[in-house]
This record gives structure tokens, C-alpha cells and sequence, in this order.
């Protein structure tokens, strides 16, 4: 397919922009937009005054921080930065409060959006002409930054800053959908967004859709070159973009495609490997017994996907310090693997192996029901319904998101 001019005309939010066809990007090589905004700064605009919302998972090519490269085309017109869950330096914990600093290598202030406010301050706004939005999701809807990216936006709509979206790969591809959407009553910040749960979607191709739904003004965004949607996690083979962990928990790219599945676990009672050397790939619990767990995961022959049993003794969160039974996670064949599937199937084997030990975690509004953004599939899981029936339910949502996003897609 032949290289496409990406102007602002293309990325204007609005209802003729997105009425327009879909642009489509280059085969290769892999450009993200804050590589194309170092080679091209005038893909910022003229903004006198710019604020950036990123953190140390979004780099460039070279493996460089993004707001290195905003910090050395942009120079003194980059006055602040703003950072998501898990801190600028993506050190911070999952869930926990992160204070205003000061980034050492640029100087520049850092105003957190995950602690005691969720967007941008008024006294910024008032200050800056330009927000530039820079962050590495991953594709899942419980992932925070998505919700975070449109909390910034809606703000700085209503006090009339413009907005651009760096964007880069979603490292789950981009054909996949899976998932029901969110009951409203269940809106959190793990779930904030009208999403299928596994979306298939950039974070430009997200602000597009949600703009257009809430009526805001228009967004630009810097799309990617060289991406293909079935691409997944091999944007982060050698020569395409450098794996920098997203959050600490996430700490190569394997580990993505098994958090994809076993983001469910943070809502049961079993350990999801936080405090082990590979989270989310090593699931259990002190109860559980990991080679009869790993005998029935493996004889449901699950495409794509392979349970070996493991012993482990977590340092934090759920049973740290104690001895656990369970099981290593090893997701492979990305086009074949079912995440969703495979996490409903990890969670109804432990219910079935330990009806007596193992639990959801209480709470007036679960927090599996947040994550999955319904009640009624944790109620069918104790139930002991079919997690193939359970994925059949949610078919509807998937059909109507994946006809709603398809005039917001970039490429």
C-alpha cells in the first residue's frame, strides 16, 4: 500500500473527519508518532505553550523516553508534564497514589493524574496551548491510561487546548475483539471506557471514538507508519520498537499476552505472580495444587497456550510469604490464542479443583465484576456454566462495538 500524507485534516475529530475513508499506514518500518513528531516537529502545531501526558513505557525507536524526544525538538515551549498510574518513572505500584515530582533529566515539572486529581489542574490549562498525549497501552480495557488519555482530553476540550495524540501499536494487534462493554452501574477506573473489554484499538483510534460519541472538538493525531493490525506483540521484535515495561508488573512482552487472560486472577483470591519474577504468568495460591491444575488446563487443549506446574513464594500482594502451588503460563501463536477464554477456562478449573478455598474478592461492587465490566459472568462462573457458553452471551456487545469503532480506525 503506498505511503499516505497524515495532515491535521486527516485527524480532525469531528463529524466529517470521521466520516472520511480510514487511513491506512505504510508496511514498514515501524514509526510511532513521536518518532515522526522528532523528524517532523511541526506535527505538534505552533503551540507556545506545550504540557505532555506520557511515561517511561513510550519510547522511540532508539529506545529513547518520548519526552526526551519531545524535550529536544520542542525546547523551551515544553513547560510541564503529566503522568498516569505508575508514575513518569512507571515505578509506582498497581493502584497507588503517585505525587507531583520533577523529571531529573528535563527539569520539567510532573503533575500526576493518579493521585489526588485525574486531569489536567485549571492552572495549567490556562497556561498551556497544546496537550501531547504519549502513552504505551496495551489493549484491554481494565488498563488504566485509556481512561486517563480521555479524562485529560474532556478537560482540556472544555477549556479549549488542543490535543494531540502520539500514537503507537497496540501490542494485542488490532482485529481481535472480545469481550462484553461495561455496565454503567460497574464504570471504575479500570473500566471507565464504553469498550469491549479485549478492543483492538490505538489510543488515537480511542480519543477518535470517543470524541465523536461525546460531541467534543477536534483531536489530531499523529498516526503510526508500518503498523499492520495483525502485527500483536511482534511491534517488539528486534529492529521494530523497543519493550519497555508499561507497568512494573509487565515486564516483557510475553507477559502482556498471559496478563490478557490472567487480569482476571486480580479479582479471586489466588495470587497473580505479584512479588515473583514473572507476574501474571505465574498464577496460585497456598491451597492450590499446580499439577492438577496444570493436568486440567492442559486436557481442555486451549489453542495456543501450554500450563506447566510451579511452586513460588510471593514478596508482595496476595499470600506473600507463603509457600504457593500453581501453575507458569506460556501463551504462543498469537493469531489462535483466546485470552478471554483461557482466563474464564484458569478460573472455572480452580473453582472446580478448590470449590472449598478458592473465592472471588468481596466487596459491594466486586472487583472481578469492574474488570469484566458485568456482574452476571462472575454469578455464571459459580453457577459453573461453560466458559464457551459464558463467551456465546457476550457475542451482541462484540458485534455492536466492533461496528461502532469501524469509522474511528487509522489503519
Amino acid at each position: 500500500m503506498g505511503a499516505v500524507n497524515l495532515t491535521r485534516r486527516h485527524f480532525a475529530l469531528g463529524a466529517a473527519a470521521l466520516a472520511a475513508t480510514p487511513v491506512f499506514a505504510r508496511a514498514a518500518p515501524l514509526a510511532t508518532g513521536i518518532d515522526r513528531l522528532v523528524r517532523d516537529p511541526a506535527l505538534a502545531g505552533g503551540g507556545r505553550a506545550i504540557a505532555m501526558l506520557t511515561h517511561a513505557g513510550a519510547v522511540d525507536q532508539r529506545g529513547r523516553r518520548a519526552v526526551d524526544g519531545a524535550a529536544e525538538v520542542l525546547g523551551s515551549r515544553l513547560v510541564a508534564l503529566l503522568s498516569p498510574e505508575h508514575g513518569l518513572t512507571g515505578h509506582a505500584g498497581a493502584g497507588e497514589a503517585v505525587d507531583d515530582a520533577r523529571d531529573a533529566a528535563t527539569g520539567l515539572p510532573v503533575l500526576s493524574l493518579y493521585g489526588a486529581r485525574r486531569a489536567p489542574p485549571d492552572e495549567l490549562l490556562a497556561r498551556i496551548d497544546t496537550l501531547l498525549i504519549d502513552l504505551q497501552d496495551i489493549g484491554l480495557r481494565p488498563f488504566t491510561y485509556a481512561a486517563t488519555m480521555i479524562d485529560a482530553l474532556r478537560t482540556a476540550a472544555a477549556k479549549g487546548v488542543r490535543v494531540v495524540v502520539l500514537d503507537r501499536p497496540n501490542p494485542l494487534g488490532g482485529l481481535a475483539i472480545d469481550g462484553p462493554r461495561p455496565d454503567p452501574a460497574l464504570i471504575s477506573h479500570v473500566g471507565a471506557l464504553p469498550l469491549a473489554f479485549r478492543h483492538g484499538m490505538t489510543l488515537g483510534e480511542i480519543a477518535r471514538m470517543i470524541a465523536t460519541r461525546e460531541g467534543l472538538p477536534a483531536t489530531e493525531v499523529v498516526a503510526c507508519t508500518g503498523w499492520s493490525r495483525s502485527e500483536g506483540t511482534r511491534i517488539f521484535a528486534p529492529g521494530r520498537l523497543p519493550f519497555v515495561p508499561p507497568s512494573p508488573n509487565l515486564r516483557r512482552a510475553r507477559a502482556v499476552l498471559a496478563y490478557a487472560a490472567t487480569v482476571l486472577i486480580e479479582g479471586t483470591n489466588l495470587s497473580e505472580g505479584r512479588g515473583t519474577a514473572r507476574p501474571f504468568e505465574t498464577i496460585g495460591a497456598p491451597w492450590c495444587d499446580g499439577a492438577a491444575l496444570a493436568r486440567a488446563m492442559n486436557a481442555l487443549h486451549l489453542p495456543a497456550v501450554h500450563f506447566a506446574p510451579t511452586r513460588f513464594t510471593p514478596t508482595a500482594s496476595k499470600h506473600a510469604g507463603q509457600p504457593c502451588g500453581g501453575i507458569r503460563f506460556t501463551a504462543r501463536d498469537e493469531p489462535a490464542y483466546d485470552p478471554l477464554l483461557t482466563g474464564l477456562s484458569l478460573i472455572a478449573a480452580i473453582r472446580d479443583l478448590h470449590a472449598a478455598d478458592f473465592a472471588f474478592l468481596p466487596g459491594e461492587r466486586p472487583f472481578f465484576d469492574l474488570l469484566t465490566g458485568q456482574t452476571w459472568i462472575r454469578e455464571a462462573l459459580l453457577a459453573g456454566e461453560d466458559p464457551h457458553a459464558i463467551k456465546r452471551r457476550w457475542q451482541g456487545d462484540v458485534d455492536e462495538f466492533a461496528a461502532e469503532r469501524r469509522e474511528s480506525l487509522l489503519y
